[in-house]
């Protein structure tokens, strides 16, 4: 009895699909061999090498189209929540009586949120074709204003946006579409995107008032909105029936939230010299998002050769 209650403690390091498909058959087979120290280090070895093939996607269980299906619906609703920040300065000059003085400097990005309005329209309506040429011309339009514009282009949680932006272009121009996105998760899973992004919103937007507070409180702006925008990402994808399915997408639609982390990170604990070499900020800011989704989706999977026999 005793070595069963050990076996099975060492079986519960595995997924809980995996036990419930080959738990048993592996508690007898254990069972009804000489028990030792070799049966549980090997146990442990296995959960550990079948926990690391699962987070990067290496055993199949994971299908890309899907992820990229789920993406393609919920990413425009998400990259809406990015057009708060000009919403709330057109809002501030319309209510001083000056929306006509307002110079363009102050919403230099407001065309790109335009285009994803669009993009986000039409995903609705199924219209997979055009959504996918609207969101490459927002794409574009976004790699103009970072590309001419240094103000932009140096706050480096820009970066999540045009992440997501990019991986949202790429699932409308190479999976199944929104319409297969919303078979997975349903109506209530575009309301949970669209709540999110709206309570982002309203958290951006209003988060400037808090320089009215001690410089301790200012950092709750960014992590109430990226935290709302993650959370409404997640519920969402927890309506598609594959877990592990939703968990990808949902990464992918967090995107903004892991760009503003690595900033609070890497600049605000290491220190400015991040900027001082601007290849490598890029490569960070950039590089390890693209990697973590790469990895986690399979894609980058080991080259396996066969030697001739």
């Amino acid at each position: 009895m005793n070595k069963e209650r050990r076996y099975r403690r060492l079986l519960a390091l595995y997924p809980r699909d995996h036990r419930d498909q080959h738990g048993e058959e592996m508690l007898g087979v254990l069972l009804d061999g000489d028990a030792g120290w070799r049966d549980g280090l090997n146990l442990v070895g296995g959960a550990i090498a079948l926990h690391t093939r699962r987070v990067f996607g290496l055993d199949g269980g994971v299908r890309l189209r899907d992820v990229m299906a789920v993406v393609s619906l919920l990413g425009p609703i998400v990259m809406l929540a990015g057009a708060s920040a000009d919403l709330h300065e057109i809002a501030w000059w319309i209510k001083a009586d000056s929306f006509a003085e307002m110079p363009f400097e102050q919403v230099p990005d407001a065309p790109v949120w335009a285009a994803w309005l669009v993009v986000a329209t039409l995903v609705l309506f199924a219209q997979r074709r055009a959504a996918a040429v609207s969101a490459w011309m927002a794409i574009i339009l976004h790699l103009l204003l970072m590309s001419f514009l240094s103000s932009y282009s140096s706050t480096y949680t820009n970066a999540g946006w045009l992440l997501l932006g990019g991986f949202t272009a790429i699932s409308l121009t190479w999976s199944a579409g929104p319409a297969r996105g919303k078979e997975m998760v349903g109506r209530r899973g575009v309301l949970f995107a669209f709540a999110g992004a709206a309570v982002a919103a309203l958290f951006l937007a209003f988060s400037p008032r808090l320089t009215a507070f001690p410089p301790a409180f200012w950092i709750l702006g960014p992590v109430l909105t990226y935290g709302a925008l993650t959370l409404g990402g997640y519920l969402a994808c927890r309506r598609v029936p594959n877990r592990r399915t939703g968990r990808r997408a949902a990464f992918v639609l967090a995107l903004p939230a892991v760009a503003y982390l690595l900033q609070y990170v890497l600049v605000a604990l290491v220190g400015p010299p991040m900027y001082w070499v601007p290849v490598v900020t890029n490569a960070v800011f950039y590089g390890i998002p693209v990697l973590l989704v790469l990895a986690g989706n399979g894609i980058l999977r080991p080259v396996r050769t066969r030697l001739p026999s």
